[in-house]
Order: C-alpha cells, then sequence, then structure tokens
C-alpha cells in the first residue's frame, strides 16, 4: 500500500513537471522569494563570544563584567610627526574632545605621576622603610661625627647619602607619565569605549566617530600623523576582511562551477536546470538560518560554498543522466527515467550527508552544532529542490530548444536491456595497479598521521594585518598588554584577598607561572597605615635634627617633603588613573591581571586558562565570587573545545555514514563495499596534509564531516548505477556517471579553492584541506572503487558460478550470492 502510494505521488509529481512545468517553476520562485527576504535579515557575527554556549562561565562572565566596566579593550589612536613637546599637547587636546563622544567612557594619555612620587613612601612595604630609617639614621651618625671629626672619617665607610637613599627607596610610579614610546616620538591615546568589540554596529560607529574627530584636528595640526590600533580596529578589520573573502570565494566559486558545467555539458541550460533549485536550496537554508538561529558566525559564514558545491551535484546527476535518456528516449520516458534512476542514490546521499551533519549537533561547541544543523537541512533542502524543481526546468529546456537527436517514438521492451555488455573487460594489470597504488598511499598516510599537527599559533589564522602590527608595536614601547584581564570584585577587602590568590598561584607554577602581574586599586593605597606612621614620624624627627645647612640641601628637601605627606584614600587618587579600577555604576571594583605569556600560541593560553581558573577556584574558597572578563579565556575555551569535539565529530560521523548506508542499502556487505572506498580516501587525506604541511585548527576542523559527505555521493550514485545495469557495464557506468562524478567533485573543488585566494588565513586553511580532501576521497570513490568492482567481477568470473559463457559478464556481484544467480535486468533493481 505504502508503495503503491509513493507510485501515485511520483507520477502525480511527474505529470505535473511535464504539463506544467511554469506554475512548478512560478509556485518556487515565490517559496524563494519568501526565503530570501527572510535570509536578508541574518547578520554576521564575527566575535568568538558566538561560537561558545550561553552557559559557558566565560560567556557570563563577560555580560557581568562588561556590564560593570563597557567592555574589554581599547581603540588606540596614535599620533606622530611632531617634536615630543607638540605631540603632548595635541595628544591632551585630542583626549578632552573625544571624551564628549557618548561612545566613549574616558581617554587615557597622561598620568598624574607626581602625585604618588610625593607619597612614595606610603606605598612602600613596611620592610623596605624600616630598611630607609636604618640607613637614613646611620647617614645622620655619619654627618654629625663628620662634622665633629672630619679627619677620624673614613669616606669610603660612609653609609649611603641622602642621593642615594633617595634613588634606592622612592617607589617608582605605578604608571609612566605620558603613554608614548620610549623616544617620546609617538603618542598613544586609549580610548576607552562604553560598550563591546563583539557588538560590529557599536564598534563601528565608535571607529568612525572618533576618526572623524582626531582627524578633524589633525587637519589644523601641519605634520601630525594619525593611525588606528586595539581591539574595536582589530576586530572590524577582521569583519572586513572575512566578508570580503566570503564574497569573493562565492563568486569565484559560482564561476569556476558554471564554466565546469558548461564544459562537462555543453549546454547553456544546464546552468539554470543545475543551478536555480541550488540557489533556492541556499535561500531556503538561510531563511531557516533566520528562524532557528538568527545570524551567522565564522564557522557557519562560509555555509554558502559548502551548500553550492553539494546542491550542484544533485542537479548535475540528475540533468546528466537525463540528456543520456534523451538519445533514446522521448521527453516524459527520458523525464522518468532520469528521476527514477538517480533520486534513490540522491536520497541515500542526501540522508547519509545530513546525517553526518547533524552529528555536529551533539558537540560541545556551539559554532559546530549550529553549523551541523543548518548543514544538514540545507543539504536535505537541496535534494528537495534539485527533484521538485529540476523536473521542470528541464520541460522547459526542452519546450525552448528541443532535444536534435530524435527519440523513439516508443519505449523499450521491459525485457530489453538499456545497456548491452561488449564482452570487453578492464586490464587485470590495470586494476591491480590502481588497487595497490592506492592501498600504498593509504598504507603511507597512516604511518605519518600521527605527525599531522594541530596548529597552535593564532597569527597564523587571522594573518597579518596593519592594526595587529601596530599593536604589537606598543605593546613592546609601552610594555603592558592592551588588553588585560579584568576580575571583578565588590569591594577592596576582595580585591586584597584576590590578590593573595594571585601570589599563591604564582609561587606554585614558579618558572612556569602563566601571570605576569595584576594590578589594582589596593597597589595604590597606602596598607597597614599605623606602622607606615610610626616609621615616618621617626624618620621625620631624624631629619629635623640635622643642621640647618644640611636641611637645605635639595635632596634633603626632597625626602622632607616625602615626610610631610598625609596617608590618602580611594578618593584622592587622581582620576586619570582610578576610574581604570572603578565600575561604571560605583558598586565594584576591578583587578587587572597581565599574562607573561603570548597570546597567539594555544599551548601557552591553556596555561593561562588553567591558572586564572585556579585564581577563580581559590577565590570562591575564600568566600569571593570573582567574574573574569578576558578575550584570552576565551580563546583558550575555544581550542579546548574543539580539541576534545574533533575526535568525536569525525568518528561519530563515520559511523553515522555508514550506518546510513546499511539502513539504505540493507546489506552489511554493500554497504562495506560502498563504505570503505569512501574511508580509504579519508585516510589518504592524512597523507596529504603531512605531504603539504597542512594543519587541523578550530576553523577548518569543521569540514572533516563534510569531506564524508562530498565523498559519499559519488560512490553512492556509482554503486546505485552499477546496481542499475547490471555486472559488466563498468565500463559504461564510470563513462556516464562516473563523468557526472567528476563533474560534481570538481564543482566542489571549485567551492572551497575558491577559498584560497582568501586573505584570512583561518578561511584559507578551510580552502587548503577542503581541496586536498576532496582529491584524496575522489582518489577512493571515483577511481579505486570502480577498480574494486572490476576485480569482484573479475573474481566471481573465474569461479565460473556468475559468468554469462562468451560475454564475459558477472551474472551477479553480491558477495556470498549463490552460483548462477541471474543479474537483474535495468531498472528492475533501484535499491533505496
Amino acid at each position: 500500500m505504502a508503495e503503491s502510494h509513493r507510485q501515485r505521488w511520483f507520477e502525480t509529481f511527474l505529470r505535473a513537471s511535464l504539463t506544467r512545468p511554469g506554475r512548478v517553476l512560478l509556485a518556487f520562485t515565490l517559496l524563494a522569494l519568501g526565503g530570501a527576504l527572510l535570509a536578508g535579515r541574518l547578520e554576521f557575527r564575527g566575535s568568538f563570544v558566538e561560537l561558545l554556549p550561553d552557559e559557558a562561565r566565560e560567556v557570563k562572565d563577560l555580560a557581568r563584567v562588561a556590564q560593570k566596566s563597557g567592555g574589554d579593550g581599547y581603540l588606540v589612536v596614535r599620533a606622530q610627526g611632531l617634536p615630543p613637546e607638540q605631540l603632548r599637547a595635541f595628544a591632551g587636546t585630542l583626549a578632552r574632545q573625544l571624551e564628549t563622544l557618548p561612545e566613549v567612557r574616558y581617554v587615557e594619555h597622561h598620568f598624574d605621576v607626581g602625585f604618588f612620587e610625593e607619597r612614595g613612601l606610603w606605598l612602600l612595604p613596611i620592610e623596605k622603610l624600616r630598611e630607609l630609617r636604618k640607613e637614613a639614621e646611620a647617614r645622620l651618625r655619619y654627618e654629625k661625627q663628620k662634622a665633629l671629626a672630619v679627619d677620624l672619617l673614613d669616606e669610603q665607610d660612609a653609609p649611603p647619602d641622602f642621593e642615594a637613599l633617595v634613588k634606592k627607596y622612592s617607589p617608582e610610579a605605578p604608571m609612566r607619565e605620558y603613554l608614548s614610546s620610549r623616544d617620546g616620538t609617538e603618542m598613544y591615546l586609549m580610548v576607552k569605549p562604553d560598550g563591546t568589540a563583539a557588538d560590529l554596529v557599536f564598534a563601528q560607529k565608535l571607529v568612525d566617530d572618533v576618526r572623524r574627530e582626531a582627524e578633524q584636528l589633525a587637519r589644523g595640526t601641519p605634520g601630525v600623523k594619525l593611525d588606528y590600533g586595539g581591539a574595536f580596529q582589530a576586530r572590524l578589520e577582521e569583519d572586513a576582511v572575512m566578508r570580503t573573502d566570503l564574497t569573493r570565494a562565492g563568486v569565484l566559486s559560482a564561476l569556476m562551477a558554471v564554466g565546469i558545467i558548461l564544459l562537462a555539458t555543453r549546454r547553456l541550460w544546464a546552468l539554470a536546470v543545475v543551478g536555480v533549485p541550488v540557489v533556492f536550496g541556499v535561500a531556503f537554508t538561510f531563511a531557516f538560518a533566520e528562524l532557528a538561529i538568527g545570524h551567522l558566525n565564522i564557522v557557519t559564514g562560509f555555509l554558502v560554498a559548502i551548500l553550492i558545491g553539494l546542491g550542484l551535484e544533485y542537479g548535475i546527476h540528475l540533468a546528466m543522466r537525463y540528456w543520456e535518456e534523451r538519445r533514446e528516449l522521448p521527453v516524459s520516458e527520458a523525464l522518468s527515467a532520469a528521476v527514477r534512476g538517480t533520486f534513490s542514490g540522491a536520497l541515500t546521499s542526501g540522508l547519509t550527508n545530513a546525517a553526518a551533519f547533524f552529528v555536529l549537533v551533539f558537540a560541545q561547541f556551539t559554532a559546530f552544532q549550529q553549523f551541523g544543523l543548518l548543514a544538514g537541512v540545507g543539504v536535505l533542502l537541496a535534494v528537495l529542490s534539485a527533484y521538485a524543481l529540476g523536473p521542470a526546468l528541464l520541460v522547459l529546456a526542452e519546450r525552448l530548444r528541443p532535444g536534435r537527436q530524435a527519440a523513439r517514438e516508443h519505449a523499450p521492451e521491459p525485457s530489453t536491456p538499456a545497456f548491452v555488455p561488449s564482452g570487453k573487460s578492464w586490464p587485470t594489470a590495470g586494476v591491480a595497479s590502481i588497487l595497490v597504488a592506492v592501498l600504498s598511499l593509504a598504507a603511507w598516510s597512516l604511518y605519518v598521521s600521527p605527525r599531522v599537527g594541530f596548529e597552535t599559533d593564532m597569527r597564523k589564522l587571522k594573518g597579518d594585518s596593519p592594526t595587529v602590527r601596530l599593536d604589537e608595536h606598543i605593546i613592546q614601547e609601552t610594555g603592558t598588554s592592551l588588553n588585560p584581564a579584568i576580575l571583578l570584585v565588590k569591594d577592596l577587602e576582595e580585591a586584597r584577598v584576590v590578590r593573595e590568590v594571585i601570589q599563591e598561584v604564582k609561587q606554585r607554577h614558579g618558572a612556569d607561572s602563566a601571570i605576569k602581574m595584576s594590578a589594582s586599586l589596593n597597589d595604590l593605597l597606602p596598607q597597614d597605615v599605623p606602622a607606615h606612621a610610626e616609621q615616618i614620624s621617626a624618620l621625620r624627627a631624624s631629619l629635623d635634627k640635622l643642621p640647618e645647612d644640611v636641611r637645605a640641601d635639595s635632596r634633603v628637601v626632597t625626602v622632607t617633603k616625602m615626610l610631610e605627606s598625609q596617608p590618602h584614600g580611594p578618593g584622592q587618587v587622581p582620576l586619570e588613573v582610578r576610574r581604570r579600577f572603578e565600575a561604571l555604576d560605583g558598586k565594584g571594583l576591578f583587578l587587572l591581571l597581565l599574562p607573561s605569556v603570548s597570546n597567539h600560541d594555544t599551548r601557552e593560553l591553556a596555561a593561562w586558562s588553567s591558572q586564572v581558573g585556579e585564581v577563580i577556584d581559590g577565590a570562591q574558597a575564600r568566600g569571593v565570587d570573582l567574574a573574569v572578563l578576558d578575550s584570552n579565556l576565551i580563546a583558550a575555551r575555544i581550542f579546548s573545545m574543539v580539541r576534545a569535539d574533533g575526535p568525536f565529530i569525525l568518528w561519530s560521523a563515520a559511523a553515522v555514514v555508514f550506518l546510513a548506508l546499511l539502513v539504505s542499502l540493507r546489506s552489511f556487505k554493500r554497504a562495506c563495499l560502498v563504505a570503505g572506498p569512501l574511508f580509504l580516501g579519508m585516510l589518504c587525506l592524512a597523507g596529504g596534509m603531512y605531504l603539504f604541511d597542512v594543519k587541523l585548527n578550530f576553523i577548518n576542523a569543521v569540514v572533516l564531516p563534510n569531506l564524508l559527505a562530498i565523498a559519499v555521493d559519488n560512490s553512492v550514485h556509482l554503486f546505485h548505477r552499477y546496481e542499475e545495469e547490471g555486472p559488466g557495464s563498468l565500463g559504461h557506468v564510470v563513462r556516464h556517471t562516473g563523468l557526472a562524478a567528476v563533474v560534481a567533485t570538481l564543482s566542489n573543488a571549485a567551492g572551497y579553492g575558491a577559498l584560497l585566494i582568501s586573505h584570512h588565513a583561518g578561511l584559507r586553511s578551510i580552502g587548503q584541506i577542503a581541496l586536498l580532501g576532496v582529491m584524496c576521497t575522489f582518489l577512493g570513490t571515483t577511481v579505486f572503487f570502480p577498480a574494486l568492482l572490476a576485480l569482484l567481477e573479475r573474481q566471481k568470473g573465474r569461479k565460473g558460478g556468475g559468468v554469462e559463457v562468451g560475454a564475459g559478464r558477472v551474472q551477479s556481484l553480491e558477495i556470498g550470492a549463490p552460483p548462477g544467480e541471474v543479474a537483474v535486468e535495468p531498472g528492475e533493481r533501484k535499491s533505496a
């Protein structure tokens, strides 16, 4: 009953495509326009934060701390081209103008270091203050003795004079007076925004407004040169590069696919027959993306190239089979034969592809989850679009330009096979050479596979850019990070507790510590005030005993001013210093944590993440609910999730592909026969990656299940056609379905190969691994697989049970089939 229902539906659909192709096309066009309108609302979010699940601690902390701090990182304006004094004056004027912008919280460029120099003794550790008192009193005794008996004192045994004491014990100011290069020829203005770099709309408005104000002031200051860096400029630059790269790659892949289709079919209408369903399928997929997710990220952003490549395959197989059948059959019968002959393979392939992609939904990494969902749905929509719209387009093509060769008026008799074996067979030496060569390559690939590495240097993924170079230059000149980790606590007491935990973590790891230093408002305030007051009072009393002429010495005057200063509280700390540690709403304080390791190396980032985690756990153990905002922690979390998901994704996708083939083919032996060459090709990929020094990374790892999806299409279509035509038809199958597989593979290669022109190194790595994968899996499924079928035929023939006398044709390829089993006739066995 179910079979009869499907048959009636199939015939009704074909009848509609034959009699009313225009209406079918109109209906799908209206649906696609609706889908395109929905897809047009999609936004692209290039932030790494979008790649993590919402419940991740890093994401929650980011939202919590960003609300208090206004975001992480700075927009940096570099001014140069003027003498140092003029540059400072220019920077001061520009800072005041920029602080009037609504997007700017404050601008750092100058600090009141005199405040801390005058109060330096209050900021000294009490142990050093005691040492200072001891050495000062020794100098006082020396000065008195010297005044009484000059000749009896040896200058070599004299205690340090007051100038030496000032140099030795005067604490350094917690920052330099100006944010500038060492030689003063460059000034840096650190613009602290009231928003995050992940918000592209805010980031773009901030950069535009700052540029406008800065360049307007620069026009009135001849000689000054400006450029921009920091997290916000880098974020916009990377987003622009990725958008440009994806657009260029999409256009180039489409042009190459057009050329490939035209060369293979020599029919202009083939572009519409194959391409229009792909366009509609992509529109439907991104409409679904808008409804299900609402945005794209840096991983799902290149789905267009994947969906174009996979979608073209279904249309290519349908169209090329139709034109093959059209040489002998009228339109209606050729269309029926083409759809019947390819739909089972396309459906098996589509379900297998979708299953491989849907495995990603179970990954930890949110980007993989979203990619798997959209790719899986997109593949199914591509199959439906190709077979719902393709027949109508073929009929319209026939009406506009009928087939040149006259079709037979009547269909062939059911018992007449479409293919008659010629009796020729593939040379045994050729078959053996192909099998041995591919198996040897696979064995070598297995040997070198442990040497295929994972890219740990983030700079090789982001690539070089003016902003990256400027940021590295500023860090080198100022000696500090532009994006320190921000730790949120409630008050000064919690800040003190966290500071102690940080010191314990540093001591625990010793030379392997990934933490360079920390800074908080506590560092700028006197600690243990009574003890300091006692030592300072004693020092002051000692200086009062000096002779008048000695007290008039400039060095003693400097010390006297420091002794006369009073302890200060948080409110007295200069605003330009204090505000970096205070929350926007006045409720909460920040500690700044600087790494001692590179933020480009994933191994060092893992150590940093682990040690910051120790700080968080240690603080929580002491009752401090610590939240951390740090882009390095987010990057480290992404790498750890990708590493954890990678093996799961690959093995699960492989298992799902095999199970899908098993269900579809309803035979374990046949599933192994089809899947074996596929997995052999994937194994060869390891050798190709080793040979061309291509490494996995968190961006290109998502391509691996897609390679399984691409490769399984070829083997499934070849096997279905081979089953349809029967053993002995291998040459015919390879010439026709094999040609379609070659065209489809080249289309996929074009889609991915276009990414090789990308400026963004991460996108370029996708093109590299995908192109290698397409070639290696093609070797397994379209070169090795037919050779394997030929060998199995040869072995069956030698047994004599399945050979048709005089024809050299094996009657059955079913492994373990009884001798003499008759081959099924074309069209009788379609296989699910």
